[in-house]
């Protein structure tokens, strides 16, 4: 019976492993070549700054004393085709950290907190891919700032974040060395989404939530010169009934902005569709609202019976001339742009969390809070489930809808896992996970590769993956149709080649992909 029952075991297990063996690999990526950096031991932490054709700076912290106190840290410069091309290091002091980097036409900064106790006075290194020797730029922003985005454009650096738990923006030319605030922020409460800049136009926008007077929330976008100029100011009107919880803008031009984000009726967690909004000269042209159930595959990701449950009852509400709502929390990426049509991107997501009854005896009288048992969540990260695609034209009419199924992935802040790229007609969806590039390809509302799962190539065919850190991986792009895939792995080689038979490295493998290829 024992013997049984271990059998029983056993037979799910080695299903699992078999459908896994079994599961297609795409034939549309490759991996040409890969460089590995080794690690002593759990002490270092990797960075990566990606800066087209100009290569990729990696960033190594140690744990290794410096001359004259504090850490050194590990810069190598890496090319296209992954060879180092020179190799530097520096001192941070102790209590410094790492909390942004950047790449802007050839330069790669580095920004740190010179203490951690002292979030005004900061530190920027500027590197260029040619030579190991840098600038220094030491800031003081004169008041405490918590830094949640940090930008280059032209000679300017641009950091944003919170003061006294208002919302601040500062520009920092690279030539006068002198910091300037950007008015129209600090008056106000709002939150910042999000902070993008133009590349070509040397143009920046800030992204904020704001609060209407019937305490109904909308989005305002603000677009200023890399001088912090502002040159345009647009607050979408949602209408008395909705909230705009994010949003998306594509760049400015000629007068022209495009938002894109989602909407609710009542909850500001849960969106209950997509909204997309045409901007010209700052005057709104319109807004358009979608709800989820108006999208031809929002719910491919899920399994066909369970999928076909759901547009069963959408078509019933649709017969009584209602719609189907649903409640999603979704991350809403960067919009692309496409010969005329626009890209948009996001994250279906939750929280999890872990009830457990705390029994701990209270001072105040008995066990718990309340003198009895209580239960306490314990917050253990964001699960996502899947990413939806929509194309939309110059009207904001939406073109076309695709889903892509997440697996596996959950972290402990709100991160981009899916990555889209397009060429062609074609457009690409991949994420890291697990050691394994997870892909798949459409053209509009036809699927033209389906969802496939290709292992991270290693160096030697000999070489074996005994471990990986899921928590310190990922998927880049790079530049034109080239990403990067990052990681730890410790790997075994019987034979010794590459040195050892058992090393522990940070990789960075380089991926390509190629959408006129025919899937297998």
């Amino acid at each position: 019976m024992k013997n049984l029952l271990i059998i029983l075991l056993i037979i799910p297990i080695l299903g699992f492993s078999q459908r896994k063996k079994n599961r297609d690999t795409s034939a549309v990526i490759i991996q040409p070549t890969r460089i590995e950096f080794e690690k002593d031991g759990d002490d270092s932490d990797f960075y990566v700054v990606p800066g087209d054709l100009d290569g990729i700076l990696v960033v190594e912290e140690t744990s290794e004393s410096g001359r004259g106190g504090g850490w050194q840290w590990k810069l190598s410069m890496v090319d296209t085709a992954l060879q180092v091309r020179w190799s530097q290091n520096l001192v941070i002091p102790t209590d410094g950290s790492i909390i942004g980097y950047e790449y802007f036409d050839g330069r790669f900064y580095l920004l740190f907190n010179k203490s951690r106790y002292r979030s005004e006075d900061l530190l920027v290194y500027q590197f260029t891919a040619e030579s190991p020797d840098f600038i220094t730029y030491e800031i003081t922003t004169v008041f405490p700032i918590e830094i949640f985005h940090f930008e280059s454009i032209g000679e300017t650096l641009l950091i944003a974040g919170y003061a006294n738990f208002r919302p601040v923006v500062i520009t920092y030319n690279i030539s006068d060395r002198i910091p300037r605030v950007v008015p129209g922020f600090y008056d106000n409460k709002n939150e910042i989404l999000d902070l993008t800049v133009d590349d070509d136009s040397k143009l920046f926008t800030v992204i904020m939530s704001e609060k209407m007077r019937n305490k109904k929330y909308t989005v305002r976008v603000k677009t200023f010169t890399d001088k912090g100029d502002i040159i345009q100011d647009n607050l979408i009107n949602p209408g008395e009934r909705k909230s705009l919880l994010d949003a998306a803008s594509t760049t400015f031009s000629g007068g022209l902005q495009y938002l894109a984000g989602t909407h609710s009726k009542k909850s500001l967690q849960y969106s209950q569709g997509f909204y997309l909004s045409k901007f010209i000269n700052g005057q709104q042209q319109f807004n358009k609202y979608f709800a989820f159930a108006d999208l031809n595959n929002f719910f491919g990701h899920m399994k066909p019976k369970r999928e076909e449950r759901i547009m069963n009852r959408i078509e019933r509400k649709r017969a009584k001339g209602k719609v189907k709502k649903f409640n999603y929390r979704l991350l809403v990426h960067k919009i692309l742009e496409r010969d005329g049509e626009y890209i948009m991107i996001a994250e279906a997501y939750y929280p999890r969390y872990n009830y457990s009854s705390n029994n701990s005896f209270s001072p105040y009288g008995g066990f718990g809070n309340r003198g009895f048992g209580s239960t306490n969540p314990y917050f253990l990260g964001y699960k996502y489930t899947h990413a939806v695609v929509l194309g939309f034209d110059q009207n904001c009419n939406i073109l076309w809808d695709q889903t892509f199924k997440i697996e596996d992935i959950q972290t402990y802040s709100l991160e981009e896992n899916v990555v889209v790229s397009a060429s062609g007609d074609r457009v690409i969806l991949m994420y890291l996970e697990e050691n394994e590039i997870r892909s798949k390809v459409v053209e509009g509302n036809k699927i033209v590769e389906g969802r496939t799962f290709n292992p991270v190539k290693l160096s030697f065919e000999t070489d074996e993956l005994k471990s990986k850190d899921p928590s310190v991986e990922g998927l880049k792009m790079w530049y034109d149709e080239t990403l990067f895939a990052y990681g730890e792995q410790s790997i075994k080689n019987v034979s010794g080649i590459g040195g050892k038979t058992n090393r522990k490295v940070f990789y960075i493998n380089k991926i390509q992909y190629d959408l006129d290829r025919q899937p297998n």
